[in-house]
């Protein structure tokens, strides 16, 4: 005798319904500043909203993770040196005006000259596209700065070198 059984499995399947594009402000409006002389002091703090995912359960319960976007302004966040930082699970990030300037010095804007961002966050659950959330974008205005060199100048501000290889030898 040949006994055939069938289980159903019963599982509960939630999907994703939606969520509410997070909100971005910053503790500046405009322009960040930015100088060498005060490089411990705050610059900058981004805050954002909870995206609040929604799933067929409920309120989501899993880790949001989130990425901060800044490009040139008018690149439309396409710029061959737009720049991402993840942030893991906070809602706002703070910078002071030395890290600032280390940030932006990747997005390759010139120091000594007055350079335009925009700034963005996207939300998303387990880096899964379909889950993305992008927030509204600020514009900022700012004037990087040049660190100066570790390594006190001659007076003169004249460097030589001495040496078998140089027209002036070893005098």
């Amino acid at each position: 005798i040949v006994f055939f059984a069938a289980c159903q499995k019963d599982e509960a399947r939630d999907t994703y319904k939606s969520g509410t594009a997070p909100v971005l402000s910053a503790s500046v409006r405009d322009s960040i500043g930015l100088n060498f002389l005060t490089e411990t002091d705050p610059a900058i703090t981004f805050n954002w909203t909870n995206p609040n995912y929604q799933f067929a359960s409920g309120v989501s319960s899993q880790n949001v993770s989130y990425t901060l976007e800044m490009d040139t302004a008018g690149a439309n966040f396409n710029g061959p040196n737009k720049k991402s930082i993840s942030i893991s699970q906070d809602l706002s990030a703070s910078y002071t005006q030395k890290a600032f300037n280390i940030l932006v010095a990747d997005l390759k804007v010139a120091t000594g000259s007055v350079a335009k961002i925009e700034v963005r966050i996207k939300a998303s659950i387990g880096g899964t596209s379909a889950t993305t959330l992008v927030s509204n974008t600020l514009s900022f205005k700012f004037l990087p700065y040049a660190p100066p060199p570790k390594v006190t100048l001659p007076l003169g501000n004249t460097l030589f070198i001495v040496g078998s290889a140089t027209a002036g030898g070893w005098n």
